[in-house]
């Protein structure tokens, strides 16, 4: 099979559609650790999965053609153990914003732009998954308490806020590499100053580098 056959299997191969240079498996890959080492939920890459769910459905189909090869055994193994990566990669980013949102399923809710965060798979898990929760601790503690205290998200009905509404911590500190040079930044509430320059390294609050991870110019490691 030629060259230019073979190359469309190639996931590490830059896709058109990203204007990174960079592969949707390094993209993915980004993805997941920046989900991982953020203490919120980030917004679903909403394109970059739907392109590699295409790839991989694509992918699936020419593996089954190549089998009929048998000069082709190799290549196809190489192909299945890089589909398998890909989908490792992708079942991973999944399940850790899963746990996001088990965790902090009332404050996503809550808030209507980090609601906005989600997948439509992701927003209905998180509904039904707070009617499961609610109902249970209801049936298990809440009904049993007197009516002033019986609250979900209110240590007393009086409480003007939902102070038992846990919320993500964004002042946990985090490694960030930075991706694109930004020139100087503001990174804290006294007004302090850094240069983010390509290929730095910080350790630094999430809540400094929030708004670049969001934009792509810092990732977390």
């Amino acid at each position: 099979m030629e060259t230019q056959d073979t190359a469309e299997f190639d996931f590490l191969q830059s896709n058109p559609a990203s204007t990174s240079g960079r592969s949707d498996a390094e993209q993915l890959k980004s993805a997941l650790m920046n989900e991982k080492a953020a203490p919120e939920i980030l917004q679903f890459e909403t394109d970059l999965v739907g392109r590699i769910e295409s790839n991989m459905d694509y992918q699936d189909e020419q593996i089954e053609l190549l089998k009929e090869n048998d000069d082709m055994k190799l290549v196809v193994e190489i192909f299945m153990s890089e589909l398998s990566r890909i989908r490792y990669l992708l079942r991973a980013y999944l399940r850790v914003r899963l746990q996001k949102v088990e965790r902090h399923v009332m404050y996503i809710l809550d808030n209507a732009d980090v609601a906005a965060r989600l997948s439509g798979p992701e927003s209905q898990f998180a509904r039904d998954y707070f009617v499961l929760f609610g109902s249970h601790m209801k049936a298990m503690a809440a009904n049993k308490l007197p009516e002033a205290f019986s609250s979900l998200v209110r240590q007393a009905a009086a409480h003007p806020t939902k102070d038992m509404v846990p919320a993500p911590s964004l002042d946990q500190h985090v490694f960030a590499r930075v991706l694109e040079d930004r020139g100087n930044a503001t990174v804290d509430e006294e007004g302090n100053v850094a240069e983010f320059n390509r290929g730095d390294l910080f350790v630094i609050r999430y809540r400094a580098v929030q708004q670049l991870v969001a934009e792509g110019a810092v990732e977390l490691v």
